[in-house]
């Protein structure tokens, strides 16, 4: 999933070869960087940098949703888990049925627990069925762990988009002091 340069395809204005043939070309053109009348419209090379930076900006903002959609599943993980392991423990003599009792979503709390890979061993728990707290417990410290991991990789991933805006900002900068010293020559 990594940026690559090769998804650009570069073509150089060829009427602004010189009469000795070399190339003075100056200006390029990108697949899908299109003029108001359709036709490929030709780019310097600061443009051409800032439009790679932006698609890579654009390519992490992608990630970072990615990324904080798992933070979000991981917390709401956390708190059906808190939520079951506070029942369980707070289960009168006879128990808790965890076919009966249900999350907010409508999953029993035994299809949710089977479904984050704890094994449930009957139908009704109660605050001594150790096992399983101590299953649940375990499985709320790796998804605090996961969680932790993943602000780790999302802060990374926010710097790198960070970086890519300062970087056109800089392209942005540099062009208007060329612009602004080339009119002031005139």
């Amino acid at each position: 999933m990594g940026f690559e340069i090769e998804d650009f395809k570069l073509s150089f204005d060829k009427s602004r070869v010189g009469d000795t043939g070399n190339l003075t070309a100056s200006y390029y053109t990108v697949d899908g960087v299109n003029g108001a009348d359709g036709s490929p419209r030709a780019l310097s090379i600061g443009q051409l940098v800032m439009a790679l930076c932006l698609a890579r900006a654009t390519e992490l903002e992608s990630e970072i949703i990615g990324v904080v959609e798992n933070l979000n599943n991981t917390s709401e993980n956390l708190e059906r888990l808190t939520e079951i392991e506070s029942a369980i423990v707070n289960a009168t003599s006879g128990g808790i049925d965890l076919t009966a009792k249900k999350l907010s979503d409508g999953t029993t709390y035994k299809a949710f627990l089977e479904g984050m890979g704890i094994t449930v061993p009957g139908n009704t728990a109660s605050a001594y069925s150790e096992q399983l707290i101590t299953d649940i417990e375990s499985k709320m410290d790796s998804q605090n762990s996961f969680s932790q991991q993943t602000m780790i990789d999302l802060q990374s991933l926010t710097s790198k988009r960070d970086q890519s805006y300062d970087m056109i900002s800089n392209i942005l900068k540099s062009l208007y002091t060329t612009l602004a010293t080339n009119a002031n020559n005139l």
